[in-house]
């Protein structure tokens, strides 16, 4: 069949993947038996959670931030535009000035 010493380092691969596999899958297993038996988070945790997502809304679209980056954005592209257009007129001086100086 085999030799000996090959069987039992197959054997004890397969055995240690599997020990791997359940010991990395065992908080995904935890977390999804909580959800299934509906324990609620502790109280303390549930208020900061609540806490944290009302500091989010209060801070959401309506703050302003967003707008201003928007508004900066528009201006920083009218800038570009207005740079880019003075590039290619200077390009284009500088070529029709070499054409006629031939």
């Amino acid at each position: 069949m085999g030799d000996g010493i090959g069987d039992l380092a197959f054997w004890l691969a397969v055995g240690s993947m599997g020990v791997g596999f359940w010991v990395a899958m065992a908080p995904v297993f935890k977390a999804l038996a909580t959800r299934i038996s509906g324990k609620a988070i502790d109280g303390s945790r549930l208020e900061e959670i609540e806490h944290r997502l009302a500091e989010l809304e209060v801070r959401s679209l309506t703050s302003g931030e967003v707008e201003a980056q928007f508004s900066r954005f528009d201006e920083l592209e009218g800038r570009l535009d207005f740079a880019e257009r003075l590039l290619t007129r200077q390009h284009e001086q500088a070529g029709s000035a070499t054409e006629g100086s031939q």
